[in-house]
């Protein structure tokens, strides 16, 4: 199947806050009568199954449903009409729709169904908590995946490298970048729970909420597009789209109170958002070179970026201003991580070193050759801290370009090595305990190394 064409098409069209959603009465109604209704009518309602009427829509056929607001990828009449594997195609024995028509109705679905003009949308509003931080648990059970469309992984003759992990802050969850798609795996079983489409390209980031109940993606397609994305981690349903980049989305995050999300990639420029209506409050232009990490505080509205050549800024997102920029390293920041009181940032570069900031004073409280070489070779450059997680414990884990990972003290002391890589580590995150570390690889493998 090819869902290329209108999927772009619907990307250069709109986003997901358009000013003008697709209503069935006005724009979808018109493409059903035209292709769909000599077959699903009141009369002749084939798989009892009418789309003459926005209730009949609703209603589906007698397979069950056959749209599901906000997820239009799996909805049984989105796959009919764009004649997708192991589904009778729509209209049947007939060329596929005309793509600008199928772009059109995947956006009334992805929009919450609106029946007419000015109607609302079928999506849950969601009441974000403004006062659930990493040092308070969610009442009740942490949010995993429940009922998620089901989805077949990609299949690909080798291997994709893992470019974005995270572990849930309270549930035994990780979420793994793979090809056009988010794998969701028990932590402690490594069974797949699920998998969410992100057609949007590579993922590059992947972040859970502080609360465990959304998860951000970042991706996009090089120097053509690119976004963030915020799932319900329950149900999988898209929350929201962020962003409509020219580049891939490189580094992003939501902050603790789900009101803002930052974003950053090759353009330079930092842009923070208003996470429930997508409107872009600030666009930061101090970075020198591509935006390569980004991380929200644990608690406030404090973020860091860093960049390409080295540079470090801490900024307030309801204001945009800066508070700290941070002057160590001189090559690529690889990775940023907070710890959990909010009281230190660390941070990892190409140069090997591990620099663990007061935000008191914006000044390092302690710099470590974490990831030294022993030596470099023609080809292989073997200094680098590629990867930086904080656990709750204060302890922090790295990975690094000698392949290795190591646990630190909350001072930055060494605690041990937690082992060597058998290819070029490229994530590491901690999870709802401290009993293990997830390492993503270049190879497409996902270790998991106990963290004591």
């Amino acid at each position: 199947m090819n869902r290329l064409v209108p999927l772009i098409a619907l990307l250069a069209s709109g986003t997901a806050f358009a000013a003008d959603k697709p209503n069935f009465k006005e724009h979808i109604l018109p493409i059903f009568k035209e292709h769909c209704n000599g077959c699903h009518n009141p009369d002749k309602h084939e798989a009892d199954l009418d789309l003459t009427t926005y209730a009949g829509v609703v209603k589906g056929s007698s397979g069950g449903e056959v749209v599901k607001a906000g997820v239009p990828d799996t909805s049984w009449l989105f796959e009919s009409i764009t004649h997708a594997a192991d589904v009778e195609p729509m209209p049947p024995k007939k060329p596929k729709i005309p793509d600008a028509q199928i772009a059109l109705v995947r956006q009334w679905i992805q929009e919450g169904l609106v029946e007419n003009s000015g109607g609302p949308s079928m999506l849950r509003e969601i009441k974000f908590d403004v006062t659930t931080t990493t040092s308070v648990r969610p009442k009740g059970d942490p949010a995993m995946p429940k009922s998620l469309p089901v989805i077949p992984p990609a299949v690909t003759p080798h291997p994709a490298a893992v470019t974005a992990l995270a572990a849930s802050p309270w549930a035994p969850l990780i979420a793994i970048s793979g090809q056009n798609q988010i794998l969701l795996k028990h932590a402690e079983t490594h069974e797949l729970l699920g998998i969410l489409p992100f057609p949007e390209g590579v993922v590059h980031v992947l972040r859970f909420s502080r609360n465990g109940s959304v998860l951000l993606a970042g991706g996009g397609i090089g120097g053509s597009s690119g976004k963030v994305v915020l799932f319900d981690v329950e149900s999988g349903r898209r929350l929201a789209e962020i962003g409509d980049e020219q580049d891939s989305v490189l580094a992003a995050d939501l902050s603790a109170d789900h009101r803002f999300v930052a974003l950053g990639g090759p353009a330079k420029i930092v842009k923070v958002f208003d996470a429930t209506n997508g409107k872009l409050l600030h666009r930061i232009e101090k970075h020198t070179d591509w935006i390569t990490a980004l991380s929200f505080a644990p608690d406030g509205d404090q973020f860091a970026s860093a960049d390409r050549n080295g540079g470090i800024c801490v900024w307030e997102a309801e204001k945009g201003a800066i508070v700290y920029a941070l002057d160590e390293h001189k090559v690529r920041v690889s990775d940023l991580a907070w710890r959990a009181d909010g009281k230190m940032l660390a941070s990892g570069a190409d140069d090997g070193k591990l620099v663990l900031w007061d935000m008191k004073d914006g000044w390092p409280a302690k710099v470590v050759d974490a990831h030294k070489a022993e030596a470099e070779t023609r080809y292989t450059r073997r200094t680098g801290v590629i990867a930086v997680d904080w656990a709750k414990s204060g302890n922090l884990v790295t990975a690094g370009r000698d392949w290795g990972v190591r646990l630190w003290s909350v001072l930055g002391e060494p605690v041990t090595d937690l082992g060597r890589c058998a290819a070029l580590p490229t994530r590491v995150s901690t999870g709802q305990t401290d009993g293990g570390v997830a390492v993503g690889d270049l190879a497409g493998n996902v270790l998991f190394l106990p963290a004591k």
